[in-house]
This record gives C-alpha cells, structure tokens and sequence, in this order.
C-alpha cells in the first residue's frame, strides 16, 4: 500500500492525491491517505466543507484514520526554491509500503492517467448544477459575449510567504485576451480568496473591466473554473487543477510564466505545456514580508540559544 500525507488547502490536497494514487494504481499496490493537521483554510462549505474525502465521493473509500502497521518505508519529497521540476523521477521507483509525505504539485504525475484523475474528482451533482446556472445566467445576459474566468490568489498567506504575483501578471493576461477577441466581446468572471475594502488587484479589475461575480464557496468556485472555455489561472494549486479539470472543447487556459515562493521560485511543471504563459514576477511586498519573516524567525533562534 501507498499512503499520501494529505494537507494544506484543496488543490495541495487534491494534487498529492492524484500523483500517489496515480502512481499506485499504475504499479497494482493498495492506496489509501491519511489527513495532516489543517489550519489554513480560506472557506468552508456549508455542506461539503474542504476536505477531499468530504467533497469527492470517489476519494472516501481511500481515507484512513491512521496509518497501517504494514507500511514501513517513509518518503519525503523536497523541493526547494530554484529547483527545476516539482516532478521527481525517484517517486515513480517507490516500493510498496511507502508513507509519502509532500504537495506532489507537478501535471507530470498524472498526466497519463487523466480521465480517472478527472472522475476522481467528479463535483456533487448540485454543485454542478448550481454552477452551471450562474453561468447559464450570466450567457443569457450576454448572449455574444465570451466568458472569461480569471482566479487571483492574493490573500494575507500569498503575501507573507513570498508567493505573491505582481498585479502586473493579471493585467498582462487580461489585455491578451482583448487582443485576441476584443473588449467588446467578453466579460470577465473574477474568483479570488481575498478582495479589500479599498486599493487591491481584485478592486482595480472590477473597475477597469468589464465584470460579472458568480462567485460562491471555494468548491463551488473551483467547478465554475472547470466549466468555463477561457480560463486565467495564477500560481495556485487550486486553480491550476481546475484548469487540469476542465474538458470543455477547444478551452483556452492562461498561466503565470514563474511561480514565487519564498526568496525565490518554484518550478512551473505543475501546469501543462500547452497552456499560454504569460511573463509574472514576485510582489516587492511580497519578497519584503518574506525576508521580514525570516529575519524576525533568525532573530528568535539566536535569542533562544542565549537563554
């Protein structure tokens, strides 16, 4: 058997589970995932509330309270800022038994097994309806109007880990698409974590183009990003794996050319080679928060070895 550590937020989840399941099936062993403690969520729906195994009818079969005595092997993925992929050819040799401990962000690990990761992660029928007729509504308002979804990941974490995008990346992709079609014909469908009071991307987009919000839970979100045919995703599991998800024909996705983290950047191979990239670069603030936070924890270690 192999057994994924399952943590953080819903596309970290989703993704570790799809790579080691993936793996586990391409080699005939069990699988199963065991729930890491989770403190970083961002919303919770009232139904379905933001775990796989909660969401996802197909994953509960595979959630386990604890892990098994038989599993004795341990492995840890490490990535590091400046690595050159997240997908490590050392997992594909794993033996049975393994506990794999890591985000497994990389579309390199699925990518063959595509259409069962896709049932997998088949939304709640009333989920899916519910989605598809906000966006049904917002077609009979502009019925000639091209609908493009657009995902900004900005909140308070982004910020202080250093994952931030210059709001410039936003821009960027949204003027590609009025080049390609005209502004005259499209409407732009903003999800976001975070949207402020005053100032802000999210607040700026609204008011510079032409916008509809359908936004809903966190899960709702992610099947309106799968369901749609344009598609702006930005350095987010989440909405990388909606766009992974999305089997509409002929679909446009838009990526992020560089993926922040920390002081530096992580590799993009989590998002597949087709779609289009976009030039995106780290928040100053961002990179500042971050160079704080680590001075700050420096500071802390050496007043510690004092005492």
């Amino acid at each position: 058997m192999l057994v994924v550590n399952i943590s953080d937020q819903l596309g970290n989840q989703m993704f570790a589970y799809a790579a080691i399941r993936t793996l586990a099936e391409q080699k005939g062993y069990d699988f199963g995932f065991i729930r890491a403690h989770n403190d970083r969520i961002n919303d919770t729906d009232h139904k379905y509330g933001n775990e796989i195994h909660t969401i996802f009818p197909q994953t509960r079969q595979n959630f386990l309270e604890k892990l098994p005595d038989t599993v004795i092997h341990t492995y840890h993925e490490q990535i590091q800022p400046g690595d050159p992929l997240f997908y490590n050819e050392d997992v594909a040799h794993i033996e049975d038994n393994t506990y794999l401990i890591g985000h497994f962000i990389s579309y390199k690990y699925l990518h063959s097994y595509i259409d069962e990761v896709r049932k997998w992660f088949t939304f709640p029928q009333d989920i899916s309806d519910r989605c598809q007729t906000r966006i049904a509504s917002v077609r009979k308002k502009y019925p000639d109007k091209k609908l493009i979804a657009i995902h900004f990941r900005v909140g308070d974490d982004y910020l202080k880990q250093g994952f931030l995008l210059q709001s410039s990346y936003w821009i960027h992709a949204a003027d590609y698409i009025l080049q390609l079609y005209g502004r005259e014909n499209v409407i732009f469908l903003p999800f976001y974590d975070r949207k402020q009071k005053k100032g802000g991307i999210v607040n700026y987009f609204f008011q510079h183009y032409p916008c509809e919000d359908i936004r809903g839970t966190l899960v709702e979100d992610m099947c309106s990003l799968s369901l749609l045919e344009n598609l702006i995703v930005c350095n987010s599991s989440f909405s990388a794996m909606a766009g992974i998800l999305n089997q509409v024909p002929d679909h446009l996705i838009i990526r992020p050319s560089s993926y922040p983290a920390g002081s530096g950047y992580l590799p993009t191979d989590c998002f597949p080679e087709e779609w289009i990239s976009i030039p995106a670069r780290k928040s100053f603030l961002s990179r500042l928060n971050y160079r704080s936070m680590q001075l700050k924890g420096f500071l802390l270690k050496g007043l510690k070895r004092k005492h």
